[in-house]
């Protein structure tokens, strides 16, 4: 988790001090150096020992040791800039082609960034969980559980049990899985602990369940948890921002290559089952509208006489 998205989430948790210095290095990100703590404290209405707690909060000895760590991500996120903002990819000004430019070059940035970061190692050990598992539960809360459930729809379609775990039942479904089940994990933080769906972690592993996590870059609880984890594109803001645009797309793509990946160990029985579930599917289809063609017939069309013109 970068710092930047410990510093949104600190000033969120919070209405005090902690906020107002958290808005403060945001809203200044590109040239917090150019102020003292003497500075920062007198715009924030603190003190020069509240700045520096700030930095200790975050796990820092100091203002000056934060300060290092912050300019200097900051410096390699200016390198890493994309064409487009993540976060306010186009304006009220823009014209719907500039929109949908400005989406399509996000979502290419989106999924480029996440090939580059992709773990193949985590890949090979997750397709081999993904062949082993009996089972599939994916953790995350909307929306990216929306996203997860397409992931699960496809495994369906190979034979594959699997299910996006619904809110409000992260820990029963935790205590059923075993060691011949397979959780994923997703969470773009990565560094609550204390709430779902990281909080099933520890039962999940006290169970002996294969898992594999899905979250932003940095360290942070998921990542130094689970050992099979790939990371998601993560220079969007945790709030700020449109929509989650480029988290889906990063998401998404990594699903996709893990489905893709697992449907390749198999791939003339995993294509063979899937075009007779498609044909299966669009005879049902056909047999639904034949029943319901037959309980309501279609009326016969009408027409009102019109009278000819006269001559």
């Amino acid at each position: 988790m970068y710092l930047t998205h410990r510093i949104e989430e600190l000033a969120l948790r919070h209405d005090d001090a902690r906020r107002a210095i958290g808005d403060f290095v945001l809203e200044n990100h590109d040239h917090l150096d150019d102020f003292t703590i003497a500075d920062i404290a007198e715009a924030t209405f603190t003190s020069k020992p509240t700045v520096v707690r700030f930095a200790k909060t975050l796990g820092f000895s100091g203002w000056r040791d934060f300060l290092r760590a912050f300019m200097q991500e900051e410096r390699r996120r200016e390198r890493n800039r994309t064409a487009v903002d993540v976060n306010l990819p186009f304006t009220a000004e823009n014209t719907d082609e500039q929109i949908i430019q400005a989406i399509g070059d996000l979502s290419a940035e989106a999924i480029a960034d996440t090939f580059a970061l992709l773990d193949r190692g985590a890949l090979k050990r997750a397709v081999l969980y993904l062949q082993r598992a009996t089972s599939v539960a994916v953790f995350g809360i909307a929306p990216n559980s929306f996203v997860a459930d397409l992931f699960c729809r496809k495994l369906l379609s190979i034979g594959k049990q699997a299910h996006t775990v619904p809110d409000g039942e992260y820990g029963i479904t935790a205590r059923s899985l075993g060691p011949d089940d397979l959780a994923v994990v997703i969470s773009y933080s990565g560094d609550n602990p204390n709430a779902n769906p990281l909080r099933q972690i520890p039962t999940l592993m006290n169970r002996r369940v294969m898992v594999i996590g899905l979250t932003s870059a940095g360290h942070n609880y998921l990542r130094e948890t689970v050992p099979c984890t790939f990371t998601i594109s993560s220079h969007e803001h945790l709030y700020a921002k449109v929509a989650n645009f480029a988290t889906e797309e990063s998401i998404n793509y990594i699903l996709n290559a893990l489905f893709a990946c697992l449907f390749a160990r198999d791939y003339e029985r995993n294509l063979a089952y899937r075009i007779e579930g498609a044909r299966q599917l669009e005879d049902e289809r056909k047999v639904s509208l034949e029943e319901l063609r037959a309980a309501r017939p279609l009326p016969r069309a009408s027409f009102r006489e019109v009278p000819r013109p006269r001559p």
